[in-house]
């Protein structure tokens, strides 16, 4: 819904005072799919994110660099072995490749059974980098279709953008991952105006991976938009742009 927009029978309608309700009027569906840009944006940046989520989570459980540094260092001929690695890292590890491998299966496959695929013991990030990008090109292909089927879409959202209450869920949705385990965006902020509500608060996210998309947000109305958007419109109205100062 859009926020402080109501119908004329609504009791909030033509006041500011009543805050009973949020919002009645819909929100505009993206052109040619039937959900809002928002959603649709949130989706495909989730489903590109999370190839980029599963290698950092497979880094740091990396045996090889797991170390104990919470004790004083001795010379001694004892061989060091490597500090246990947090339990919800493997488990997010592979919910995230759950996730990806078994929409990937819908797509490529949408009469067959849907099996869950779990990520491999012991695989390298780079192996399930490939892996979990291919899974999401595939499904990124097909996410017009996808967001055009209710049943479909409120079920890969619900992958997606589901938030759990606690800290270690059943199973970890991407939203999850990328709020516990996030990766520097590098944010800068951009030197042009938001086209929608015309402010100078647009941070400018560049990809975190060789030949991905930077994003645009505005942090005011949480407009947004990459650089391939409008022919590639955004990335020569953000071109130059200032490092953003820490909050």
């Amino acid at each position: 819904m859009v926020p402080d927009a109501h119908f004329s029978m609504c009791p909030s309608f033509g006041t500011s005072t009543d805050t009973s309700c949020s919002g009645c009027v819909p929100v505009a569906a993206r052109d040619g799919v039937l959900i809002c840009e928002r959603c649709y944006r949130s989706i495909r940046r989730l489903v590109d994110d999370a190839p980029d989520l599963l290698a950092h989570l497979r880094s740091i459980a990396d045996p090889t660099k797991a170390r104990v540094y919470d004790r004083v260092l001795v010379q001694s001929s004892r061989p060091e072995y490597p500090a246990p690695v947090d339990a919800s890292v493997l488990d997010a590890s592979n919910d995230i490749a759950v996730t990806l491998r078994n929409w990937a299966d819908r797509v490529a496959n949408p009469n067959d059974d849907v099996f869950d695929r779990h990520l491999q013991a012991g695989i390298d990030a780079a192996s399930a980098h490939d892996d979990a990008r291919a899974c999401a090109d595939l499904i990124l292909s097909e996410l017009d279709a996808i967001a055009n089927d209710k049943h479909q879409v409120l079920a890969l959202a619900d992958a997606l953008m589901s938030r759990s209450e606690t800290s270690s869920p059943a199973f970890w949705s991407i939203a999850d991952v990328a709020t516990r385990w996030a990766i520097d965006d590098r944010p800068r902020w951009a030197e042009a105006p938001c086209p929608a509500c015309d402010l100078m608060t647009v941070r400018v996210m560049p990809s975190r991976r060789r030949g991905g998309r930077t994003r645009y947000i505005c942090r005011e109305c949480e407009w947004e938009a990459d650089d391939l958007d409008d022919g590639g419109l955004w990335a020569i109205a953000f071109a130059d742009s200032v490092p953003a100062v820490p909050a």
